[in-house]
């Protein structure tokens, strides 16, 4: 019993230093806003901490940006953060100016704006971007910590993890108001929001990566809001066996999932 307590308070102190590390993710580009930094805007070689305590952004170049939580007034993806950050800058309220290359870019960018307040009521913001394999994570690990919602434009909805909460940038919000909806006809943004269904994801142990359709969604447990038709839920473990299921959602309804996780046979 003695040795059994001993491994549970190893244990425990494990998973506490995890916690306290965060989430890391050291393939990261700078693309501009409050660090003065020569960095080059396409290396990846830049790393950003998200703790519950300090979002940290360090560069190649060896100069580092803390930024508190709390602090953090707003986030971005997509072409509506190269917005927003860029107006920032055209405002002379940053230093270091966005680039521009990613406008350019035929391939889909994955930028990601974070806004946030600075002392004397002065205002930051950095432009960053993330890889295909890590924003989505990156997009999780900083509304986690920071509760703010990630503004997006319509056209790029479909690229946010469904699990994050999203608000539609304003010059698209003003667009949908001014459209008057077909006579006979609910507006689409209403009724597709509507017509989605709820699912719940659980698993055990807890903690497992949530996919839907193959798209990275968050830990588990997750509330997933999905439009009706079928879908494939995934739960991926490191040491588990991965498990997957493939459900039909209906229009508001709720579904209750729990992925019972297979350690790997030895």
């Amino acid at each position: 019993m003695q040795i059994q307590r001993r491994l549970l308070a190893l244990l425990l102190c494990c998973a506490v230093a995890a916690w306290a590390q965060g989430n890391s993710f050291d393939k990261i580009r700078y693309n501009g806003g409050s660090v003065d930094s020569k960095v080059d805007p396409k290396d990846w070689h830049n790393q950003l901490t998200v703790t519950s305590d300090m979002i940290t952004l360090a560069l190649k170049d060896g100069k580092k940006l803390e930024i508190p939580p709390k602090t953090v007034t707003s986030l971005s993806y997509g072409q509506e953060a190269h917005r927003r950050v860029g107006t920032m800058i055209a405002l002379a309220i940053l230093i270091s100016p966005i680039a521009l290359f990613g406008l350019l870019h035929k391939t889909r960018l994955h930028f990601i704006g974070i806004q946030y307040t600075l002392p004397g009521d002065k205002t930051g913001g950095i432009l960053l971007q993330g890889d295909k394999d890590n924003y989505r994570a990156i997009l999780v690990a900083l509304q986690g910590v920071t509760g703010a919602p990630v503004s997006v434009a319509e056209k790029d909805r479909e690229y946010v993890p469904v699990s994050i909460r999203t608000q539609v940038a304003k010059e698209e919000e003003e667009k949908t108001t001014e459209q008057s909806p077909k006579e006979g006809k609910p507006a689409e943004n209403v009724s597709a929001e509507s017509a989605k269904g709820t699912v719940n994801v659980s698993s055990n142990p807890t903690g497992g990566d949530v996919y839907a359709d193959d798209d990275f969604v968050g830990n588990s447990p997750a509330t997933l809001k999905l439009a009706p038709g079928k879908h494939t839920i995934t739960v991926k473990l490191s040491g588990y066996t991965d498990w997957s299921k493939e459900i039909t959602v209906q229009t508001g309804s709720e579904v209750q999932l729990n992925a019972s996780l297979e350690r790997h046979s030895q």
